[in-house]
């Protein structure tokens, strides 16, 4: 044991005589690397456009620390990526941005805007069936999923000109569903909406709101059933809906429908009504076509539970659209059509 001890004793004072004798002798180069990658069109593209002006940096390369790593996602096409960057400029900076100056808030964009955006190419698939688009972490950092399938349309052989423009139109609308969304998570963590939101439909929300179809969500007073999660999800749900159901926000389209008492009774007059995407969802809540034995003529029908279904959700409409006109100095209604207009550019 004791010869054990005195082999291992010179041994240490062996490798510390050679490692002393080898200090002069060290390189001024660090042996650690890191990689440096050359700025491509698109950096040059982010810095001028959003870094610069607005302080926002984009992650768009991978980088498995922005990422949760039980689950896997690819990083997104540079292209595709551009593409997102070019509409998230148009349709949600600069729409947001001139509307708050509209309204007194010059400021607001700038010091409320996530200062991170981080760029996912796939969904981030969860464990009960559901994808993620969209998170939001402290009012600081939004991560944007499905970059890659972003704007992307089904195009046939028998579509007009205008059935195109009109597919991408509707494309761009829904994949900002998630960039209104984290932001109106941000805005309601920065200031309170008023509590007697949460008061409307509290016994309805459940954690199973993924086993709800939209129409019976439709029946208690939501605008989609994740809105059924909670409070907050209903909120943001809410506004989410209001900027990407923006069409014909600027010039109402004509419908020939049933019209309504002066009560909001749904009769069996029809005539003509000029509405835009959003009021025509209002208006058409609950609706279902029901066959008149009499006449074997359809008509539509609002039944009293799909009735007090519209009520609750008008009521909370005008919270949420009261809140951000005196919170924030933003009218929902008026930014409905700033990104109408936005979009409308962006696909000519």
């Amino acid at each position: 044991m004791n010869k054990l001890y005195r082999l291992l004793i010179l041994s240490s004072v062996v490798f510390s005589l050679f490692s002393c004798d080898k200090e002069d002798s060290l390189s001024d180069e660090s042996v650690v690397t890191i990689e440096q990658r050359t700025q491509n069109e698109l950096d040059v593209w982010i810095y001028e456009n959003l870094t610069l002006p607005y302080n926002v940096e984009v992650k768009y390369t991978w980088d498995d620390g922005e990422v949760e790593n039980e689950f896997h996602v690819t990083p997104p096409k540079v292209e595709k990526a551009k593409q997102f960057l070019e509409a998230y400029l148009n349709v949600w900076i600069k729409t947001y941005d001139d509307e708050a100056i509209a309204g007194g808030n010059p400021d607001f964009l700038k010091k409320y805007m996530p200062k991170q955006l981080v760029l996912v190419g796939s969904p981030q698939f969860n464990g009960d069936g559901t994808m993620t688009l969209g998170l939001a972490e402290g009012g600081k950092k939004v991560t944007i999923f499905n970059i890659n399938e972003f704007a992307n349309v089904i195009i046939n052989d028998w579509n007009t000109a205008e059935e195109i423009l009109e597919k991408k139109r509707d494309a761009i609308f829904m994949a900002f569903h998630t960039m209104h969304h984290e932001f109106a998570h941000i805005m309601h963590q920065t200031k309170f909406y008023p509590d007697e939101f949460k008061e409307i439909c509290k016994v309805d929300y459940t954690g199973n709101w993924m086993d709800v179809f939209p129409d019976v969500a439709q029946l208690k007073g939501f605008i989609t059933p994740y809105s059924m999660l909670n409070e907050n999800e209903d909120f943001v749900e809410i506004v989410a809906a209001m900027l990407d159901q923006v069409k014909n926000s600027n010039e109402p389209k004509l419908y020939t429908t049933q019209l309504k008492d002066d009560q909001g009774n749904l009769t069996l007059d029809e005539g003509d009504v000029y509405l835009s995407q959003w009021e025509w969802t209002i208006y058409s809540w609950g609706f279902k076509s029901v066959l008149d034995t009499t006449t074997w003529r359809y008509h539509l029908k609002q039944s009293a539970e799909a009735r007090e279904g519209y009520d609750k959700f008008v009521a909370k409409v005008d919270i949420v659209t009261s809140y951000y006109k005196e919170k924030w100095g933003i009218d929902l209604y008026s930014l409905q059509k700033r990104i109408e207009t936005a979009v409308n550019t962006l696909i000519q």
